[in-house]
């Protein structure tokens, strides 16, 4: 009579077992300057979006400024082969605030799995490089402290 009990008993913690959540892949990339303020990129599953945040003012490619903040962005596609990152911080009041399109170099690459964004730590700046879909193709944007030449750690 035992024997049945723990069977079911067995099969049954077997089962919730199997049903725990799987973990997944890694969806955030993040770069930390040596005072502290960090950027990150994370995909939002809800919003089917990626979101950027940074807790300090940023410099970009031509000296676009980047104000702290929490950023929907996506890579766009331009004319012939260039490339921007788009940046559009939510506004309760006007909807949003876009910034100026940020433009992005472009590399090929062979495709790599996992989250698509990942950071370069060079020097004073952080190298941001996304991963087009199913494509062989790399873009890269850097960011500098404002006003700041402070190196990063790691």
């Amino acid at each position: 009579m035992r024997t049945p009990l723990v069977l079911a008993s067995a099969l049954l913690l077997s089962v919730g077992a199997l049903c725990q959540p799987v973990p997944k892949s890694p969806a955030e990339a993040q770069c930390r300057f040596s005072d502290g303020s960090a950027v990150t990129v994370t995909y939002s599953p809800d919003l089917k979006s990626y979101r950027f945040v940074t807790d300090g003012s940023l410099l970009a490619v031509n000296g676009v400024h980047v104000p702290a903040g929490d950023y929907v962005v996506s890579p766009a596609k331009q004319s012939g082969d260039g490339w921007t990152l788009m940046m559009k911080e939510p506004n309760t009041k006007n909807g949003y605030r876009v910034l100026p399109p940020l433009p992005m170099s472009v590399r090929t690459s062979s495709p790599v799995n996992g989250f698509p964004v990942f950071f370069d730590h060079t020097g004073g700046s952080c190298t941001m490089y996304w991963r087009e879909k199913k494509s062989e193709v790399v873009l890269s944007l850097e960011f500098t402290k404002e006003n700041a030449d402070l190196p990063v750690v790691n």
